[in-house]
């Protein structure tokens, strides 16, 4: 057989055979349809990727924002606890050598008065040692209490940070003062009544370790008559009475 033969011979054996059109627009569908599915799944996992990206930076922010702004508290709320993977200490306090005192019990009276002119009483029955004088006296007719006192005199044990002393003892009357001095001062009357005893006490918390207390009341004492309708002295001079530094050396 030659060439032409197996040629023909071809022909005819085909000439019957149809293509399978629908297997074949079949077969396109479904890879078409694969091809779209792999790029739908890779699309939604880049959107994932982004959104997890900026959902991580935002918090980032955030927590930056809260730690950068930690302790200030502009319109008076509390701001909310940092996370305790980015929380950070707060500074030291200064550290400052503990100075000594220059007076003793019977002393009190006398300085008080070099501070504010005006007669003064000896220190009352129940005034402190001399290591930690609390004094009652009068001045000039009217009840005054010093008190000078180290900083593990109220709790028992050492509170080298004068912001913690005050918050300890005075709450939320602290706020700074000079030379990391925290200053706390009050008013009130008791009873809360016409003709009750008012009392002004104004405490200066030193960094050095010492707390100062400097109170006046309107009458001779806590209890008693009332002699004026105020004490003799304003909150700002009970305040520069505490601080200064006559009391030590």
């Amino acid at each position: 057989m030659n060439e032409r033969e197996m040629v023909d011979l071809l022909r005819r054996a085909t000439e019957d055979l149809a293509p399978d059109t629908e297997a074949l627009v079949a077969g396109g569908l479904q890879r078409g349809r694969r091809r779209q599915r792999r790029r739908r799944t890779a699309t939604a996992l880049c959107a994932s990727a982004a959104a997890a990206a900026i959902g991580i930076g935002a918090w980032q922010l955030a927590v930056s924002d809260h730690v950068s702004t930690r302790g200030v508290d502009p319109a008076g709320t509390t701001p909310t606890s940092a996370p305790a993977s980015v929380a950070t200490s707060d500074p030291e306090p200064r550290r400052v050598a503990r100075v000594d005192l220059a007076v003793t019990t019977a002393d009190v009276p006398g300085v008080f008065a070099s501070l504010a002119p005006g007669e003064v009483s000896p220190p009352g029955p129940k005034s402190g040692p001399d290591s930690a004088p609390v004094v009652d006296f009068t001045w000039n007719g009217f009840g005054v209490r010093v008190g000078i006192t180290p900083d593990d005199y109220v709790s028992g044990r050492r509170v080298r940070d004068p912001a913690a002393r005050c918050a300890e003892q005075s709450q939320d009357r602290c706020r700074p003062g000079p030379g990391g001095t925290v200053i706390s001062a009050s008013q009130g009357t008791s009873p809360a009544v016409d003709g009750g005893t008012t009392e002004r006490s104004a405490t200066v918390f030193r960094p050095d370790g010492w707390d100062v207390l400097v109170m006046a009341y309107n009458g001779p004492a806590k209890e008693g008559p009332v002699l004026a309708d105020q004490p003799p002295f304003d909150l700002t001079e009970l305040t520069r009475i505490a601080s200064s530094d006559a009391w030590f050396r």
